[in-house]
């Protein structure tokens, strides 16, 4: 596996695991919304964290 190749699988591996975060707290919110959002509100950080770390890791390794 290259350089590159490493940093996307690590990227896909981020995204998979805020998204079985998001999914674990809103079945255990239970219908709370305010709990909801407050997950919500945490999958979108991530996101925005794991695509500045991608692109930060990237522009480091002279890729882009």
């Amino acid at each position: 596996m290259n350089t590159e190749q490493a940093i996307e699988t690590a990227y896909t591996n981020h995204i998979g695991a805020l998204y079985k975060a998001l999914s674990q707290a809103i079945l255990l919110a239970k219908g709370d919304e305010a709990e909801v959002t407050v997950a919500e509100t945490r999958f979108r950080k991530g996101l925005a964290h794991a695509a500045d770390i991608r692109a930060r890791a990237r522009r480091l390794a002279n890729l882009d």
